[in-house]
């Protein structure tokens, strides 16, 4: 089967957290792209799927990142999510979060299909 996915996913160990209003969840990054991110699915989850969420990633290097999403799929233990329209105070440092795990080539281009 070929791989549909115009943006490479990578696995990172980055602590996380998931917010919703004044609900939030600590989860595990299973894998990020600049298009979407996938995290574990928490035991208590209850959240409202027509509500924005919100994820603050533990940066190694620098202040916290925050990402705005939206959910397109729940599986048994692990829940997906679309990224919204990046801004350039959050493209930058995840794209440097992103350089460790894809070459440049590749990382380039998909910072020029969030633009198509």
């Amino acid at each position: 089967m070929q791989e549909k996915r115009r943006f490479q996913r990578v696995q990172l160990d980055v602590p996380t957290e998931l917010h919703q209003g004044s609900t939030s969840w600590q989860v595990q990054l299973i894998d990020i792209s600049l298009n979407g991110i996938a995290v574990s699915r928490p035991d208590n989850w209850d959240a409202d799927y027509s509500h924005p969420f919100s994820f603050i990633l533990s940066l190694p290097e620098g202040d916290p990142l925050e990402l705005f999403a939206h959910v397109v799929h729940i599986e048994s233990v692990s829940l997906g999510f679309q990224l919204e329209a990046l801004q350039p105070e959050q493209l930058a440092p995840l794209s440097q979060l992103l350089a460790s795990k894809l070459d440049s080539a590749r990382l380039n281009e998909e910072i020029a299909l969030l633009d198509s």
